[in-house]
């Protein structure tokens, strides 16, 4: 048996050459862990097992449960043990963390989780067992929980894990019971959990049940374990197992450094030239706003494209303000925002009827984050109605884009002091903070109406001008009131086409595909007529015929891009893979691919998938070349590409940075580089609440070509992700595949309830014939 390790959890047998930079498989910035399969094709190196072996990381799981884990407490070890559950999860049950607050009085508890999972590597002859730890915050309620943990007394080192559903008692309250047949289990093994506990008990965390939060919710504990502890789970597993031995995966840099010469918004000198990529000679911002600090939020956002970027606009309502040659901007007070119910945003939204022109629109809309009814509308039984959802709808039917900024409430007069909770005094004179949620809100509306800056172009080396292209794959439940619903499923499928030019006074720009009229369309068009519509399309899937109508559809929309150009086309590889499946692990490159179809001797058509789930992208434990500041923290990932040949020859590239929250706040962000949740120091303890960030990483392989070479195609995707077009991070896919995945996630029934079509969708070019 033998691991290929990346990080906390990817480990291998043989030796290594001398490592930069280490990956584990642990939660989500952590190692994997490869194990040798019982079956392997010698021919092309690609690891094949039965079934059931893909289950057999029980048998590790309760191997390293045997050993407790030493963590660091100052001049002692605190030793956690683990317990089993019976999906082979270790659980820190008899360690928990607590954390109480006053205002409000609220108590919270939280474990520790490791999950295994055996997955593959590209090229790889082992097989992979990546381990996921996560800090799992508890319920202290049984509304809406799914999962719970039962020491059910008949093997003290086992814990029961158990599916839980919700039902009324005869008094009308809300208990749970057991789901998917674990009624008829139990009782066939002889437990008999009949008496629940009660809400008290798991608020005081009381009896033998401890259950799992259902979603993300406002809790007293944050989310994530922090970098230092998957480096002590790394070490921790490499010194366990003696036998088999296992090693860390590495990945080796390259001589590609990572660059971000261009950073902030669009600016004033390059503005114009960078909305000549919508295809249009003026753009219209329509600001919409009610409350007025919004409002001079938005001119102060929009300051730095005029000429006199340090005064805020002096614009009054209802008319066109020229920012310059190309942009124009126009304030709108709507009440109807704050409107506690539902709104007619038909009728509320008439006056944009005089603004049908030739002008590109895009609305900059003011809404409530998140609306939470008030004490007194709670006592009322009165709820506010989000109106993101209907009034994004709205917009898209009159072709208008949006972006929405939340409202702030002004700061009060007399507080002139700002409490970085670090205890550094206050200047004497404060700068004012930039407004970033404006800034970015403003940016990110600029970017779906398709402008496009040189900043691309400056970090990349494209001579022959390819069309980059993302595809965009995600199944979504349909969600409706209509019955069988809960059982279909639609394929959301977003095409974006980046096109290239080495002309300077060209900006290059971006289009989409339009499923209604089988077009590419300029970016801002697009994305209207994508919302107006469902979000998905009926019938196909990720599998079987689903799949091959999907793949169909797919090529018969790259067909319609211009055919004297190259193309470069990347994919997620989680969400393509059984629809093409040359995006495999086990077949890489050998089966079908995007673009098929096209490619031609005289035309290349190179394929790039980009893979960045937390369960199989081995995720960064350490930077071994950088010199440790902190003999405790483990250094970070340098900005720069790294890659790994296997055995069977095959190269895989992998990109791995610091989230922005782990660099800032005055150290807090980075609290898990220092200390684990288990020894934080009781003075610092109320930083239990924050997020303990780890590093994050995606990894990169060609499965075909064309005629590039491939680490070329590998650094354009990681230079893609490290500079993109309207952030100032990087972003977890190349700027094609970004784009498309904002416009499925900006879509009106985006992981929300599916709107019935007023007329029958249209039969693909593939299914008539055509």
């Amino acid at each position: 048996m033998t691991c290929c390790s990346c990080g906390p959890g990817t480990f291998r047998c043989t030796r290594l050459p001398k490592a930069r930079i280490l990956i584990a498989p642990l939660g989500r910035a952590e190692r994997g862990l490869n194990i040798l399969a019982p079956q392997s094709n010698k021919s092309d190196g690609t690891p094949h097992a039965p079934g059931w072996f893909y289950r057999v990381a029980a048998w590790f799981s309760e191997r390293l449960a045997r050993t407790s884990l030493p963590v660091p407490n100052g001049p002692t070890l605190r030793h956690i043990r683990w317990r089993m559950d019976t999906n082979g999860t270790l659980i820190s049950w008899d360690h928990i963390t607590k954390r109480s607050t006053l205002k409000p009085k609220r108590t919270g508890y939280a474990l520790h989780k490791l999950d295994f999972r055996v997955v593959t590597q590209p090229g790889e002859p082992l097989f992979a067992l990546h381990v996921l730890p996560t800090f799992s915050r508890l319920a202290t309620h049984w509304a809406s929980t799914r999962t719970v943990f039962i020491d059910h007394g008949q093997n003290k080192k086992t814990l029961l894990r158990m599916p839980i559903g919700h039902t009324k008692n005869d008094e009308g309250q809300w208990v749970p019971y057991a789901r998917n047949h674990a009624a008829e289990v139990l009782e066939a093994c002889g437990m008999d959990f009949a008496v629940w506990p009660t809400n008290d008990d798991l608020a005081a965390l009381r009896g033998d049940m401890r259950v799992l939060v259902p979603a993300p919710i406002p809790h007293v504990l944050g989310k994530g374990v922090g970098t230092r502890f998957n480096k002590i789970l790394a070490d921790h597993i490499s010194s366990t197992f003696k036998r088999p031995k296992i090693v860390q995966v590495a990945f080796e840099p390259t001589a590609v450094e990572l660059t971000r010469p261009t950073k902030g918004s669009v600016t004033h000198e390059d503005l114009d030239h960078a909305l000549a990529a919508t295809g249009r000679d003026t753009i219209r911002i329509i600001a919409l706003y009610n409350d007025g600090t919004t409002r001079r939020r938005m001119t102060e956002a929009l300051a730095p494209y005029t000429d006199t970027p340090d005064q805020p606009l002096d614009v009054s309502d209802h008319t066109d303000h020229r920012l310059s040659s190309r942009l124009v901007v126009r304030f709108h007070r709507l009440r109807a925002l704050d409107r506690a119910d539902q709104v007619d945003w038909e009728s509320e939204l008439a006056f944009l009827d005089q603004l049908e022109d030739d002008t590109l629109n895009g609305a900059w809309v003011e809404t409530i984050w998140n609306p939470k009814p008030s004490k007194r509308e709670r006592e009322a039984a009165q709820h506010r109605h989000d109106h993101k959802r209907d009034l994004r709808r709205a917009l898209y039917e009159r072709d208008i884009v949006s972006q929405f900024l939340a409202r702030q409430p002004e700061p009060e007069p007399d507080d002139n002091t700002t409490d970085t909770g670090l205890g550094a005094a206050p200047e004497t004179e404060a700068e004012v903070p930039k407004d970033y949620k404006a800034i970015n809100a403003l940016r990110d509306l600029m970017f779906r109406l398709g402008s496009v800056d040189d900043r691309l172009r400056h970090v990349t080396d494209l001579a022959d001008e390819p069309i980059l292209v993302g595809i965009h794959l995600r199944q979504q439940r349909i969600s409706n009131r209509r019955p069988g619903a809960a059982d279909r499923t639609q394929m959301v499928e977003v095409l974006t086409a980046l096109h290239t030019s080495n002309d300077p006074d060209q900006p290059w720009h971006m289009d989409s595909y339009d499923h209604a009229t089988h077009d590419w369309r300029p970016q801002a068009a697009a994305e209207a007529a994508f919302g107006r519509g469902t979000i998905g399309r009926d019938g196909h899937a990720r599998h079987e015929e689903g799949a091959l109508l999907a793949r169909q559809h797919v090529e018969s929309a790259l067909k319609v891009l211009p055919t004297d150009r190259p193309l470069i086309i990347f994919v997620d590889t989680e969400a393509c893979r059984t629809i093409w499946p040359g995006l495999q692990n086990v077949r890489l490159g050998t089966g079908p691919l995007p673009g098929d179809d096209l490619r031609t001797p005289t035309r290349p058509v190179a394929v790039v998938a980009i893979t960045t789930s937390y369960g199989e992208v081995p995720t960064p434990v350490e930077n071994t070349a950088s010199p440790r500041k902190n003999p405790k923290r483990p250094p970070k990932p340098q900005d720069r590409l790294y890659r790994r040949t296997t055995s069977t020859g095959l190269t895989s590239w992998y990109i791995a940075q610091a989230s922005r929250t782990y660099e800032g706040f005055g150290g807090t962000g980075s609290i898990g580089g220092l200390h684990t949740r288990f020894t934080r120091p009781k003075d610092d303890w109320a930083l239990q609440r924050k997020d303990w960030h780890s590093f994050t990483a995606a990894q990169i392989t060609v499965p075909h070509t064309g005629t590039w070479d491939p680490e070329q195609l590998a650094e354009l995707a990681a230079q893609l992700c490290h500079q993109p077009l309207a952030w100032d991070a990087r972003t977890r896919h190349p700027v094609p595949l970004h784009v498309a995945g904002a416009m499925d996630r900006a879509h009106p029934e985006y992981r929300g309830p599916s709107i019935e079509p007023s007329v029958a969708p249209a039969v693909d070019e593939t299914e008539d014939g055509t």
